[in-house]
């Protein structure tokens, strides 16, 4: 945590809402140099396990934040920080984004978890709604589209518009199920 002097001599300077987003810039500058994780895990209980089967050690806490573990990273992994000061990516050997950390650094509501991913994601193609008149949903490996289903007509009633995009997103788990059975687990099918 940060010296609330530091805060408040910034805070007269440049104003206080200013001052909130470069505490919350350094904060994630910090986080992302330290070899911490947030303590709170977002998930069921195998998040953790997952973590050290990867090669995670976890050390402990960090005396006087609850907010914080230390943890030393397998080899390779690294944080990296995202372009919204309260965003960073955990990021794997291979340059895969293996989950999502949200800390917040601002005084007056500090809070931090981190949140795994999965290799295999959904997406439905709001644009091609808007240009094309379909539904279509396309099936991501680490962000990258490798799948994409059917274009299914749009009708002009908005709730059949949108029972024909959760038919679009279905096919896609569909399609995930029949290749890739445990793609909801972020524990699974990256190797």
């Amino acid at each position: 945590m940060e010296n609330p002097d530091i805060f408040r001599v910034e805070a007269m300077v440049v104003g206080g809402s200013e001052a909130i987003l470069n505490q919350e810039s350094r904060g994630q500058t910090s986080f992302v140099g330290s070899d911490t994780l947030p303590s709170k895990i977002i998930g069921d209980l195998t998040e953790k396990k997952i973590l050290e089967d990867a090669g995670f050690q976890f050390l402990g806490p960090v005396e006087g934040d609850k907010l914080f573990q230390y943890v030393k990273l397998p080899a390779g992994w690294k944080k990296e920080a995202t372009d919204h000061s309260m965003w960073s990516n955990l990021v794997d050997e291979k340059g895969r984004i293996r989950a999502t950390i949200f800390y917040k650094a601002a005084f007056y509501d500090r809070d931090a978890f981190i949140r795994l991913k999965t290799r295999f994601g959904i997406q439905y193609e709001y644009d091609r709604e808007d240009t094309e008149h379909v539904a279509v949903a396309s099936v991501t490996d680490c962000g990258k589209v490798v799948h994409t289903t059917e274009p299914l007509p749009l009708p002009e009633d908005d709730r059949k518009k949108y029972e024909a995009s959760d038919k679009a997103k279905e096919a896609a788990r569909t399609w995930l199920d029949e290749n890739y059975q445990d793609w909801k687990n972020p524990g699974a099918c990256w190797d």
